[in-house]
């Protein structure tokens, strides 16, 4: 914790950014800005277009990179939930099947490693685990805004029914916490990988229902979780559904 990674004006990373000519010349130059926002949905499109390109999958990665690198920046915050967009696409660099898989490996168990480090930061450094009210305080905390501004309705009546019932906070938030610990197995054996890709999931929705919190980009690692065999069937059905003519 020294110094805390969420505090980008301590992280070494964002300090080489700054001191660099980068910022001035695609943050304060208009036209850089806007030559860089071109480059990076351009990469974007063409490497989703042409995905054996590797020059067009490193360029867009390297943009990516520095996009947000550039928001984490001046926004002042380090935005964590953006780390699997950063990484993902490191396998697609390499023509090797080998390497590529190899390296969809260790995404998979970063993958892993985020959410049992996640338990572990809620247990061994942090308490928030052993704080049993700790479920009904998120959220009055973060969501008091919206009962505020939108009193009636089914929703906020739910809301409501949460805060008289705080057992069914406090129970989900250690559930969701245990299921963070759970994702230990996949370090071990891909026999539970089926039900492991639901955890993220499950967390994720959980978090933005109960915490207004929502670390969707997070989600893109998750698809680690599916084997080769299940990302050829889903590229055979997206195949399907923009060329009808296409056999199953």
């Amino acid at each position: 914790m020294q110094p805390p990674l969420f505090n980008v004006q301590m992280d070494i990373s964002y300090w080489a950014y700054r001191l660099s000519p980068l910022p001035m010349l695609i943050v304060y130059n208009p036209i850089g800005a806007i030559i860089f926002d071109g480059l990076l949905l351009g990469f974007g499109i063409a490497s989703f277009l042409f995905p054996l390109k590797t020059w067009l999958v490193i360029s867009f990665s390297i943009f990516i990179f520095i996009f947000i690198l550039t928001a984490n920046g001046f926004g002042m915050h380090h935005a964590h939930w953006m780390t699997g967009i950063m990484i993902v696409l490191f396998p697609f660099w390499f023509k090797d099947n080998t390497r590529c898989k190899q390296l969809w490996e260790g995404i998979r168990y970063y993958t892993c490693f985020v959410y049992v480090m996640g338990f572990i930061w809620k247990t061994g450094i942090g308490d928030s685990f052993f704080n049993w009210q700790q479920g009904i305080g998120t959220f009055k905390l973060n969501l008091v805004t919206y009962l505020y501004q939108n009193p009636a309705g089914w929703l906020s009546g739910f809301f409501r029914w949460c805060i008289r019932e705080s057992w069914f906070l406090n129970t989900g938030n250690g559930l969701i916490m245990i299921m963070e610990a759970s994702m230990i197995i996949g370090f071990f054996t891909k026999r539970w990988d089926r039900i492991l890709f639901w955890f993220p999931i499950i967390i994720h929705l959980t978090t933005y229902l109960f915490s207004d919190v929502l670390f969707l980009e997070l989600l893109i690692l998750d698809i680690s979780f599916l084997n080769m065999n299940q990302l050829d069937r889903l590229s055979q059905y997206f195949k399907k559904i923009s060329n009808p003519a296409i056999a199953t």
